[in-house]
């Protein structure tokens, strides 16, 4: 293994470790909501009976024709969530409902930090982005770091190259275990100006299929500012 292989193949290696970890780290600080409820005193009897009484009593509204026909207006979807890499070279759109997870994370590398607003099977879903030393033969390193992460247990699988805003993205998918759990992560690697952005997708095995097409969309989205 080349000096310049061997970089990538590190620092791709510390992304996907970073990435589970954010994925387990924000699961202890999803609050139960229970605990900030106001609770609310049972009613008396004699608050009971006056309010059957007034149920009793009172005559039911009368709906006029135009309060029956009108119907509750569809609920507007949620759009997706803009955002700008911490160098300023790209912007790009989170999934909808998605955080900006920037906070959680201790890697000057890392420009954009993301995560689902649910957990799946106790992880959060996740996206990061990180700027990385030039790489001279993309294709070649992805394929060297995909079969040394996955190693003797892991399962991987090279994917086509994405467009990315006129830069070919090539990538894979590898399936391991973390904290004996089945974790699936999709990298893909950017090449720009000099500069490798290493985009890393983290979800379940379970929920992988379904996480997949959120990826796709932040890429599809993906601008650069230069």
């Amino acid at each position: 293994m080349s000096r310049t292989s061997r970089r990538p193949l590190a620092r791709a290696g510390a992304v996907a470790l970073l990435a589970a970890s954010l994925l387990t780290g924000c699961a202890q600080e999803e609050p139960t909501g229970d605990a900030d409820l106001p609770s609310s005193a049972a009613p008396t009897s004699e608050e009971v009976e006056t309010t059957t009484e007034a149920a009793v009593t009172s005559e039911p509204p009368v709906a006029d024709d135009e309060s029956v026909t009108s119907s509750a207006p569809p609920a507007e979807e949620e759009a997706p969530v803009a955002v700008t890499s911490a160098d300023q070279s790209f912007t790009a759109d989170l999934p909808a409902g998605w955080v900006d997870a920037m906070d959680l994370v201790d890697d000057e590398n890392v420009q954009l930090a993301g995560r689902a607003p649910e957990q799946v099977d106790g992880f959060f879903p996740n996206i990061l982005v990180t700027q990385e030393e030039y790489v001279s033969n993309l294709t070649s390193a992805v394929e060297e770091t995909a079969e040394q992460l996955a190693g003797e247990d892991g399962e991987y699988e090279l994917l086509e190259p994405a467009e990315v805003d006129g830069n070919r993205a090539p990538g894979y998918t590898i399936v391991r275990e973390v904290q004996g759990r089945s974790l699936a992560q999709t990298q893909r690697w950017i090449s720009h100006d000099g500069t490798l952005y290493v985009v890393t997708l983290s979800a379940p095995e379970a929920d992988a299929q379904e996480a997949a097409p959120l990826l796709d969309s932040l890429l599809a989205s993906w601008t650069w500012q230069d």
